[in-house]
């Protein structure tokens, strides 16, 4: 039993900690508008892993392997809001600010929407939620995500306190904007092609 939670939060935390779609977010609005804002992006990240993780351990692995088109659904709804948000960072004439624009619920909405639509992370909750499922705990499971992806949005928060700096000078804003809405644009493409 204690093997099979072993066996997940190193296999989550690895995943978890590994750049993609929800720490790109966590770093950008970090970068963008400062860490108090990333506190709500974090939440919004953790309750849609917490989410997809009890959804897969009670049985949403069944209805995708039954009706695929929703799998494909998730999946054009994930990189259609990586596009816009994209756009938005784009066209974006924001200045850094201790005062974000966005309050606490927008924040949390629009990272549990991106969150919970990337396919990435659903695929990862199918393929290794199965193989702990009959020896483990979903509470324990959640807990392992409760815990960890705050301390992981903590380190990703921490890296982004230096380049806000920088950004704070100049043009660099409106160019780190831009960079990352080509990454997202990428992640997009990358997303679509799985």
């Amino acid at each position: 039993m204690l093997e099979s939670y072993v066996l997940f939060a190193t296999i989550w935390f690895v995943a978890a900690a590994t750049p993609g779609i929800d720490t790109m977010l966590l770093l950008t609005t970090s970068i963008s508008t400062g860490w108090r804002s990333a506190v709500s992006i974090s939440l919004g990240i953790t309750l849609a892993k917490v989410l997809l993780l009890t959804l897969t351990y009670f049985g949403l692995t069944a209805l995708l392997a039954s009706n695929p088109e929703i799998f494909v659904l998730l999946k054009v709804f994930g990189c259609a809001f990586l596009l816009w948000r994209a756009f938005k960072l784009w066209t974006s004439k924001l200045s850094i600010s201790a005062n974000p624009r966005t309050g606490f619920w927008p924040n949390l909405s629009f990272a549990f929407t991106a969150a919970v639509s990337n396919p990435q992370a659903l695929l990862f909750y199918i393929a290794v939620v199965p193989q702990v499922a009959g020896s483990t705990n979903v509470l324990i499971l959640n807990l392992i995500i409760a815990i960890g992806f705050p301390i992981i949005s903590a380190i990703y928060i921490g890296l982004a306190v230096p380049i806000r700096g920088w950004i704070s000078r100049g043009p660099n804003q409106r160019l780190v904007n831009r960079v990352i809405a080509l990454v997202f644009v990428v992640l997009a493409f990358v997303l679509a092609l799985r």
